[in-house]
């Protein structure tokens, strides 16, 4: 993909007249020149407003253009997951592997596969041995013999938290009173202590209405996932915990801007209500794409459904872009959001939907390395956690219908019955936060100076390319599918598609053989025909 920034000589194309870059101005206008040696100005803003209109084309015919180095991002390995599920991996594989082996590469019938299943069993040492289907489902997902296929998804897959609701308030009420103290009681106090609360409780209310008491070791497992950190200042002094979790470890350091970004997604604590219906819809998610060198958020997308792939690809397409189309939406935010480029480096964490194939290909294509922490690694990108915090202090949690970090906080204030802030308002509120507020604070971690400062002095020494085709940068940021060329064409997402370039490709195709395609470029120019 061909890339331009805004240098000196670049041929662009203003409403069909061809004009050239003669200089940028100290007030961010950008002087131009036309073939007739008519001079036109236009500030950044203007530009980067007719860009994204398609107002402005790049010409693509000049020597002034750059192109984005394709970067062969490799997948997660087994280091980015917990052990327990890469130890069991590796077992699935040892089935896999000595099936094929015996098979030549295929899996035995029935019959024979339940009496190798046997022997390689008692070899391992497992006491019982996967049933065929078991085994034929983790050979559909075997695909190049990528032992990260084999990763068990789910964690806690059909378990629910034995402790919630009343009986968590309860617990956590018992911690505070009776674990959390200097003379470092035994958890079999707390253990009793809530059962006796329990069992309290249960005396005014009807036998269909009776708490459940969870056995002691659920109560134990819910203690032994509380902060040690926490939990040791409590009961040693901050000084003592301080000694006891200290950490030495080296200081991140980047150089630039756009060198490296950090994203990540976190439910908001705040109610939502139906615009029509004024119902309570519940909680948004919030993902974020963070500048690590000067703390610029470069995008965000706010959404009601759980984070996936089309999240991630769609706020990566915003944070390349340049804002200035984007804060039309929002008359109230009085400060410019220079924030557009594309970058170096990219962290996430490992997250599903950060390991999609779509996801990994579009990066290669834009030259954006991808570098996947590994498993319980969140202080890899502690920036984008940090802003999450400031974001619930400074905003989310002094909004009307907010549910607070936890149920000590929240009290008896009741959030569905205060909640009144539709998502579009919420979003307006949080660009403007973002932009007004967070752009513009002093940073710490900069030196007391805001991200808008660091952007701005940064950027007058640093090239920032942008895509020449915008296009071009959608499709490839799209999700994409595999199908087979018809004597009718091809059908994506139940919509035909049929030219005479399709003919001619599906008579040098072989027989059954697909094409990848990308769902969003095909039905844009289906409309458009």
């Amino acid at each position: 993909m061909q890339t331009f920034s805004l240098r000196v000589k670049l041929v662009v194309i203003v409403r069909g007249v061809l004009m050239v870059l003669e200089k940028r101005l100290i007030d961010r206008k950008l002087l131009f020149f036309d073939e007739l040696g008519e001079p036109t100005k236009l500030s950044e803003k203007e530009f980067y407003e007719a860009y994204e209109k398609r107002e402005i084309e790049i010409s693509a015919d000049q020597p002034y253009l750059g192109k984005v180095p394709y970067v062969r991002n490799i997948p997660p390995d087994i280091s980015c997951f917990p052990k327990k599920h890469g130890d069991e991996a590796l077992r699935r594989r040892k089935y896999l592997d000595d099936l094929t082996k015996r098979g030549k590469y295929k899996l035995p019938g029935d019959e024979d596969m339940i009496k190798t299943l046997r022997e390689i069993a008692k070899k391992i040492g497992d006491a019982c041995a996967p049933s065929v289907s078991t085994i034929r489902r983790w050979a559909a997902k075997y695909i190049g013999q990528n032992v990260v296929k084999l990763i068990p998804q789910h964690a806690k897959k059909g378990r629910a938290p034995a402790i919630q609701g009343e009986l968590e308030v309860i617990l956590e009420g018992v911690i505070n009173k009776t674990y959390l103290q200097d003379t470092i009681p035994a958890v079999s106090v707390v253990v009793s202590e809530f059962e006796d609360q329990i069992k309290e409780r249960n005396k005014s209310r009807l036998s269909s209405d009776q708490l459940k008491i969870p056995s002691g070791m659920t109560v134990r497992r819910y203690i032994a996932k509380l902060d040690p950190y926490l939990v040791d200042k409590e009961r040693l002094g901050k000084h003592a915990a301080d000694k006891k979790h200290r950490v030495a470890a080296g200081v991140l350091r980047v150089h630039e801007i756009l060198e490296r970004w950090e994203i990540d997604h976190t439910l908001l604590d705040v109610q939502l209500v139906d615009e029509t219906s004024g119902l309570c819809i519940g909680r948004p998610y919030l993902t974020i794409v963070l500048d690590r060198f000067s703390r610029m958020v470069m995008g965000y997308l706010l959404h009601l459904s759980a984070p996936n792939t089309e999240t991630v690809l769609r706020v990566i397409e915003r944070s390349i872009r340049p804002k200035a189309e984007l804060l039309k939406r929002f008359p109230k935010v009085r400060n410019e959001w220079w924030a557009r480029g594309l970058p170096a480096r990219i962290v996430p964490d490992n997250a599903a939907e950060f390991h999609a194939g779509d996801l990994i290909m579009g990066f290669n294509e834009l030259g954006i390395e991808i570098m996947y922490p590994a498993s319980r690694a969140p202080q890899r990108k502690g920036a984008v956690e940090r802003f999450f915090s400031t974001q619930n202090l400074g905003l989310i949690h002094n909004l009307p219908g907010t549910t607070f970090s936890n149920i000590q906080q929240r009290g008896d204030y009741d959030s569905e019955k205060n909640a009144c802030f539709t998502l579009p308002q919420l979003e307006a509120v949080v660009v403007k936060w973002i932009v007004d507020g967070y752009h513009q604070t002093p940073h710490r971690g900069l030196d007391n100076r805001t991200p808008a400062q660091v952007w701005g002095t940064s950027e007058a020494n640093h090239v920032i390319s942008l895509p020449v085709d915008l296009d071009s940068l959608e499709c490839i940021l799209a999700k994409r599918a595999s199908v087979k060329v018809h004597h009718y064409g091809i059908e994506v997402a139940k919509v035909g598609y049929h030219s005479t370039e399709l003919a001619e490709l599906r008579m040098r195709l072989a027989d059954g053989e697909k094409v990848n395609v990308n769902r969003p470029w095909f039905r844009r120019h289906l409309q458009a025909s």
